[in-house]
C-alpha cells in the first residue's frame, strides 16, 4: 500500500509530519471508523447465511431420473409375451357369490384380446333373487399390457363420470380392508342409463387403485423373481336403479360377497 502523506497547508506548518505522528493520526483515524460503524451497525446481527450449494444434490437427481425415465421405458417397450397357458385358475370362481346366482357368461371382444392378451379372464352376468344383475369381470395377466386404464376404457365404451372416489371393501377373515374405485357412470348416448362400478388390481406386491402403480408392482415381481407374477384387474358393475345410495351399497354388497367367494377358491386373487 502506498504510505499516506499529509500536506503541509493541512498539518499548518511548513515542517513534514513526524513518523509517529503520522502513525498516530493513522491510529486514531482507524479506532475511529470502528467506533463510528460499530454504533452505526444494529443489534445482534449475523453474517448473512450463504446459499445452499444444488450442485451436491445433481449427481442423485440426474441418477432417479434416468432411473425413472428407464422404468417408464420398460414399461411402454417391453415386448409382452404370448399369454400364459398353464396356470389357469379363474375357472374355479362358482357359480353362486352369496345371494347372487350366475346368470350368463359372455366373450371379450376380439379386439380387445388382441390388443391386451391376457393370461385368462372372465367375464359373468349374476343374478339376485330380487331380479338385479350385476357384472363380474376379471383379467388375469402376466405382462403390463394386460391391463389399460378402466377410466380410458369406460370413455371409449361412451361412458362420461359422475362421481370417482374410494370405497372400502372388507372381505370376511382379511383383517385390512380392499382399497378400491368407486365410479358413477352415465351414458353419453342418452341420460337415462346410468350405472356404478367398482374396480381394483390385485398385484403380487398388494391391491392398488391406479393402472400405474399396478403395472410397476407387476414389473417389479417379474424383475424380483417372486412366485407370484401375475397380476388381476377386477371389476363389478351394475345398472342404477336411481337412488345413488342404494345403487352405492348394492354395488359394494354384490363386491364383498363376490371377495368372500373368490377367497375361498381362488387366494391368488384375493389375499
Amino acid at each position: 500500500m502506498e504510505e499516506m502523506k499529509i500536506r503541509p497547508e493541512d498539518s499548518g506548518t511548513d515542517y513534514p509530519a513526524r513518523a509517529e505522528d503520522t502513525d498516530s493520526q493513522a491510529t486514531n483515524g482507524a479506532l475511529a471508523e470502528q467506533t463510528q460503524g460499530s454504533e452505526d451497525a444494529p443489534p445482534n446481527t449475523h453474517p448473512p447465511v450463504p446459499p445452499m450449494d444444488w450442485k451436491r444434490f445433481g449427481v442423485p437427481v440426474f441418477v432417479l431420473m434416468v432411473l425413472t425415465v428407464g422404468l417408464v421405458l420398460a414399461i411402454q417397450f417391453m415386448p409382452r409375451p404370448q399369454p400364459l397357458q398353464d396356470g389357469k385358475t379363474l375357472n374355479k370362481i362358482p357359480a353362486t357369490l352369496g345371494e347372487w346366482t350366475l346368470l350368463t357368461e359372455y366373450p371379450m371382444s376380439e379386439s380387445a384380446l388382441k390388443e391386451l392378451k391376457p393370461d385368462e379372464y372372465v367375464a359373468r352376468i349374476y343374478v339376485n333373487p330380487s331380479g338385479d344383475q350385476a357384472d363380474l369381470s376379471i383379467i388375469a395377466g402376466s405382462h403390463t399390457g394386460a391391463f389399460h386404464n378402466p377410466q380410458v376404457c369406460f370413455r371409449v365404451q361412451n361412458w362420461s363420470f359422475e362421481e370417482t372416489s374410494e370405497i372400502k371393501l372388507q372381505v370376511p377373515g382379511k383383517e385390512e380392508p380392499i382399497s378400491a374405485t368407486f365410479v358413477r357412470l352415465v351414458s353419453s348416448e342418452g341420460q337415462s342409463r346410468k350405472a356404478v362400478g367398482i374396480y381394483f388390481y390385485s398385484t403380487p406386491m398388494g391391491y392398488r387403485t391406479d393402472t400405474s402403480s399396478a403395472r410397476i408392482f407387476l414389473l417389479l415381481a417379474r424383475l424380483t423373481g417372486m412366485d407370484q407374477q401375475r397380476a388381476y384387474f377386477v371389476r363389478f358393475l351394475k345398472t342404477s336403479q336411481g337412488d345413488p345410495e342404494r345403487d352405492r351399497e348394492e354395488i359394494k354388497q354384490f363386491a364383498e360377497q363376490a371377495l368372500a367367494a373368490i377367497a375361498q377358491t381362488n387366494p391368488e386373487v384375493v389375499r
